[in-house]
């Protein structure tokens, strides 16, 4: 996801109580229970990025268990310097590898699909720190205001990046792996992209300017942004089904006339992406 900066003094939901929780996190505590769900990371001890991880984590196993969803997980979540990998956009904040791939350009290193790299920005260290993620809440507060998210959430970054890992699960689960990595080949050809945004633009700027990018940027801004809306801002957790009456809920041919669902363009258009009928 691209990441913007301007001098915007708001707060995005950092509370003076979220910091604390922060700063005195165990990076190797949080690194170690990633683990056990079968996550491989590497945090490069940024506890900023441990903490949201290991929150996005909790809440999605937590949707998964009350509601009987099948959201997918990610094949593994790094800090890495994107100097190292062969990414378009090195000044992003986040990237998810959408299909097995080499990435990793200094030791050959071929990732999952599934997989999540957030930036470490290694050049923008100052005075011990590093400007982007220590003032993520401006940054969040700035790329809403740029219309690159959906909401001005400091975590928007994470539940971003988590949804494009459960986007793909679903496509696998419908598609099949090859035909997923085909289909996203197929997908991102710059023609390709040009006609879905020429197509699209208008009705997915209705969730932020950066949705109309492909489809899988559509998909991750408005989940990330169904997300943020119903997470408890003080608890961080969720505490209803919200992909119930969403694109994103699974369809069972014998109830779906008994079943409210989301019916509008928009929620049509997003049910396509999410199930690869692109």
């Amino acid at each position: 996801m691209k990441i913007q900066k301007n001098n915007i003094n708001f707060q995005a939901g950092l509370t003076k109580q979220i910091r604390s929780e922060i700063a005195s996190s165990n990076v190797k505590q949080i690194s170690d229970y990633i683990s056990k769900n079968g996550i491989p990371n590497d945090f490069k001890e940024n506890k900023l990025i441990a903490w949201c991880s290991l929150k996005c984590l909790e809440i999605i196993k937590t949707l998964n268990k009350e509601y009987n969803l099948r959201l997918g997980l990610p094949k593994g979540i790094f800090v890495e310097d994107f100097h190292l990998l062969n990414v378009s956009n090195q000044q992003s904040a986040g990237v998810t590898n959408f299909a097995p791939c080499q990435l990793h350009l200094k030791n050959k290193t071929i990732f999952p699909e599934k997989t999540i790299f957030f930036n470490e920005f290694k050049g923008f260290n100052y005075s011990g720190g590093n400007e982007y993620w220590d003032r993520i809440d401006l940054t969040a507060d700035a790329n809403y205001d740029d219309k690159i998210s959906a909401t001005d959430f400091f975590m928007e970054i994470f539940f971003h990046e988590f949804a494009h890992a459960i986007h793909e699960e679903n496509l696998i689960k419908r598609l099949g792996e090859d035909k997923t990595v085909k289909t996203i080949k197929k997908t991102l050809n710059p023609a390709n992209i040009r006609c879905f945004r020429e197509k699209n633009e208008k009705l997915l700027n209705t969730i932020c300017e950066y949705a109309s990018v492909n489809p899988f940027e559509a998909v991750a801004c408005d989940l990330s942004k169904r997300f943020i809306e119903n997470v408890n801002k003080n608890k961080l957790t969720i505490e209803q089904n919200f992909i119930s009456k969403s694109p994103y809920r699974k369809h069972h041919f014998f109830l779906l006339p008994f079943t409210d669902t989301e019916t509008n363009p928009l929620s049509d258009l997003l049910r396509k992406c999410w199930n690869g009928k692109f």
